[in-house]
């Protein structure tokens, strides 16, 4: 008998071995400020082979949510939590990688950072990139003025030949390549672009000069057109109407639309430049013959940006964007037809902003490539995935501190065809005057509109006014989430009311 329960021991240590050994790398890549309509697949005219390849073999999330803005997003990514309920405390918090080392996970991380902490004290083996929000893409420079450049642990000096995309693709290939081969790993693949300063080489962005000249009406009409041909949206589906302080493309002079195809061209083309850096990154697991059993995924971090911060000098000096010294953006008009079919923004909470074409390639471990999957997702939903995917709890404590509830729901039913489980609830909050709480078919924005998604996802019909009662259950439960979930403002109250008592002394 005891030479029996041996063997079975031996059994299921051998067979759990063998399961730990296929779970799968995972590489998450993420770009910056790309609108809705941005990628060919999901009805673009820009060139991008190897994304679209992706998305033809592999799964088309039309329905995914992030967080309208840069931080807030990474935030909420990483913790697997509302950024609201983590702001001002990473302690109470396990990030993914720290998370899937747990499991036995080597983690690596190259570009954009910009949340709590830095990459190497939450969970990641190897970095290279930069901390803080944009950087110039060629000389390294960050909006503040400083560099905030690492490679592992230390300062990064920018050489002569940088291009921000190319060289996180490098370091991606990189440690691809110096991994430890018996233990899966985990990459996220954060690209700066395209946000801005909007800047490419010069090849990239004449492949696209002249292609703009139609204006941002025309360019909103063919991607809504091509999104209906591709399945996208539904044939019925209307397009949106332009915000009233939008632009029409015949208002500008011959000299200003000749500028604004400059800046469009460029935005392409650091879209086009991600696709062939992409390129390589799937080029070096088909070279290890570990593509088969790598989930790649690919979203946006908010839709596009409609701030024009293009700076002076560079219109004065007639700087080149493929010029380090450039540092252009575009405007909210091309940011609204980037965003088609959707209204508004970056930062906003509308589905121009919140929306992200996102797409999921794993070719063992979804058994519907080709297909769409329109269940409403989120950025929590990563967390919950990446644990199931690795075979790890999530723990009640971390590193001695006290962790709060996970709020993902993983996405592994979708990736066989399955309807998962749904959300509750869905609270969004950039701001106290932009914020958005999504509960069924149902959503609340800015705390006042009402929607409803299943049958008006362009937000074009308010429905508040019609359905007081929905309206107000709607507002009920966001304030007590709210008071929930948004502990920085929780804090701002008590720091007030301390104030105002000090006042009255």
């Amino acid at each position: 008998m005891d030479k029996l329960w041996l063997r079975l021991l031996i059994i299921v240590l051998v067979s759990g071995s063998l399961r730990a050994a296929d779970r799968p790398n995972i590489v998450l890549v993420l770009v910056d400020d790309m609108g809705y309509s941005d990628l060919g697949c999901f009805g673009s005219e820009i060139a991008m082979p190897n994304i679209d390849k992706l998305a033809a073999n592999g799964l088309k999330f039309t329905n995914f949510t992030n967080c309208a803005k840069c931080e807030t997003t990474r935030t909420t990514l990483m913790s697997g939590r509302y950024h609201t309920e983590v702001k001002g405390d990473s302690r109470s918090l396990i990030t993914i990688p720290e998370n899937l080392a747990l499991g036995g996970y080597q983690n690596f991380m190259v570009g954009k950072w910009h949340i709590f902490d830095e990459p190497l004290q939450r969970g990641f083996d190897r970095y290279f990139g930069f901390l803080e929000g944009a950087t110039n893409f060629f000389t390294g420079e960050g909006t503040s003025g400083k560099f905030s450049y690492k490679l592992e642990n230390e300062d990064y000096q920018i050489p002569d030949d940088f291009y921000s995309t190319d060289y996180f693709t490098d370091y991606a290939v990189k440690y691809i390549d110096e991994r430890n081969k018996e233990k899966p790993f985990f990459m996220y693949l954060a690209y700066n672009a395209p946000h801005y300063p909007l800047q490419a080489p010069k090849d990239d962005v004449m492949k696209y000069r002249g292609k703009y000249l139609e204006g941002w009406e025309a360019l909103r009409t063919k991607r809504f057109q091509r999104m209906k041909e591709l399945g996208i949206i539904p044939p019925e589906m209307e397009l949106s109407k332009p915000e009233p302080d939008v632009r029409s493309w015949e208002s500008l002079s011959d000299e200003e639309k000749d500028d604004m195809d400059l800046r469009m061209a460029t935005y392409a083309a650091m879209i086009d430049r991600v696709d062939q850096q992409l390129g390589r990154v799937i080029g070096k697991l088909e070279a290890e013959k570990i593509s088969d059993n790598t989930l790649v995924i690919f979203l946006s971090d908010n839709g596009a940006c409609p701030f024009d911060r293009t700076r002076t000098p560079t219109l004065e000096n007639n700087y080149m964007p493929w010029d380090g010294r450039s540092y252009y953006c575009y405007p909210k008009e091309w940011a609204n037809a980037c965003n088609t079919p959707f209204r508004l923004y970056k930062q906003n909470q509308n589905e121009g902003g919140i929306s992200t074409a996102m797409i999921a390639h794993w070719p063992d471990g979804i058994s519907v490539p080709g297909t769409f999957n329109r269940q409403r997702g989120h950025l929590v939903d990563f967390h919950a995935t990446f644990r199931e995917l690795a075979g790890v709890a999530y723990p009640d404590e971390y590193r001695g501190n006290k962790i709060g509830p996970a709020r993902g729901i993983s996405l592994v039913p979708s990736f066989q065809g399955k309807f998962r489980e749904l959300h509750p609830y869905l609270y969004q909050n950039f701001a106290e005057t932009k914020n958005a709480l999504i509960k069924g078919k149902w959503k609340l924005v800015d705390y006042k509109y009402l929607y409803d998604l299943d049958t008006d996802r362009i937000e074009s019909n308010d429905l508040s006014k019609s359905h007081p009662e929905k309206l107000h259950e709607m507002k009920a439960e966001f304030k007590k989430l709210d008071e929930e979930l948004n502990r920085g403002r929780a804090i701002r109250k008590m720091s007030g009311a301390k104030k105002s008592k000090a006042g009255k002394k």
